[in-house]
């Protein structure tokens, strides 16, 4: 059921997702687009025992795969290999310019379960990099044979020239880019979502009357305006009159009383249908706007609703039951009325209610009359 809930909230705002997801991948693209191109070159270098360990018999050899089984060389040769000093000697021996390597990074990492180092070298040009981890590499071999003979530093592989930038790549940084744009989408539309429940739900608290929950008279009103707005509509306004409250009103505990006006709005939105709207006009009238229905529709319609309000409340076992006893009047709206002319209308046919069944349409010649 919440799964159900969140889709549809996505689903009302699914514009939010697509701006957001769009923007970022344009962002993306853009920063792409201006920043430099990086490329990784890498080589790698082997450790291994030396000749001199071999011939020097069995147990010799045996002692010296022991000590490279503990990682302690090749985590030296390792930290030779991004020594700062190693990495300057071999610039200069390359005879480039070390004020132009700003933007390069160096690495050096001894890979697991193996006598193996990986140099990466990482710069704005392909060539240069490769140069770089070629000349480091064999500049740190120049510099181990000095220090170590038991053990041999050789290269293994040898740094090729990149073609294809590590970064910036952009159809990854695009792709990366909508996901996160859409993550942050559906963030959005949900802090939307729950901050317009809360503000929904308080405008309609605020259109409702206290007692009744029915649409205040000023909501009313403003909805019959709109209505009247729509020439081309076809609507009708009725007005229920409870004569059986009068002598209720003023003496019934206001609890009670709420509970006899919200078990009538109750009632009326039980007989209408979902457009239709019910407002407390006055202590004792409720209005009612049927949406698109003319005259006759409306007479059957709200003859049910009489009929519906006119079953006694019992209010008290020891008391007798409350008859509301309500009347209505209806008026059908034709092109030319105004929302005042419509309330006039009503009033009109409702006193003609109070002298007949109960219920009165206001015809065309009572209009006229009127």
């Amino acid at each position: 059921m919440e799964a159900k809930l969140y889709f549809r909230m996505l689903q009302r705002s699914w514009w939010i997702l697509v701006v957001t997801g769009l923007a970022a991948a344009v962002a993306a693209l853009a920063f792409d687009y201006v920043t430099p191109p990086v490329y990784e070159a890498k080589s790698r270098l082997i450790v291994s025992p030396s000749p001199s360990l071999i011939s020097g018999g069995t147990n010799n050899l045996v002692n010296g795969l022991s000590t490279l089984d503990k990682r302690s060389i090749i985590t030296t040769y390792a930290e030779i290999l991004n020594s700062p000093r190693i990495r300057s000697e071999a610039i200069k021996i390359l005879e480039l310019q070390e004020a132009s390597l700003n933007g390069y990074s160096y690495s050096a990492v001894a890979l697991p379960d193996a006598n193996i180092i990986e140099l990466s070298v990482r710069g704005s040009n392909s060539a240069t990099a490769a140069r770089l981890a070629n000349g480091i590499g064999q500049h740190t071999i120049e510099y181990v044979q000095s220090l170590y003979q038991v053990y041999d530093l050789s290269l293994l592989d040898p740094a090729t020239t990149p073609v294809e930038p590590i970064s910036p790549q952009p159809l990854r940084d695009g792709a990366v880019a909508l996901v996160l744009g859409l993550a942050i989408g559906v963030l959005l539309v949900l802090v939307r979502e729950l901050l317009r429940l809360p503000i929904q739900s308080f405008i309609r608290q605020r259109n409702l009357d206290d007692a009744s929950l029915a649409l205040s008279r000023n909501a009313f009103e403003e909805a019959l305006a709109n209505a009247a707005l729509d020439r081309t509509g076809v609507f009708s306004l009725c007005i229920v009159h409870l004569s059986g409250l009068s002598d209720y009103i003023n003496i019934l505990p206001q609890t009670t009383l709420n509970m006899i006006l919200r078990n009538v709005t109750q009632t009326l939105k039980n007989q209408l249908r979902g457009n239709d709207l019910v407002g407390r006009w006055s202590e004792l009238d409720y209005t009612v706007l049927l949406s698109k229905t003319p005259s006759e529709a409306a007479v059957n319609t709200m003859e049910r609703v009489r009929l519906a309000l006119s079953v006694p409340i019992v209010i008290d076992v020891s008391a007798d039951p409350l008859r509301l006893d309500p009347q209505v009047g209806i008026a059908e709206y034709c092109v030319g009325d105004t929302p005042q002319s419509m309330i006039k209308n009503i009033q009109s046919a409702l006193e003609r209610a109070r002298s007949s069944n109960g219920l009165h349409l206001l015809t065309v010649e009572e209009r006229s009359g009127a």
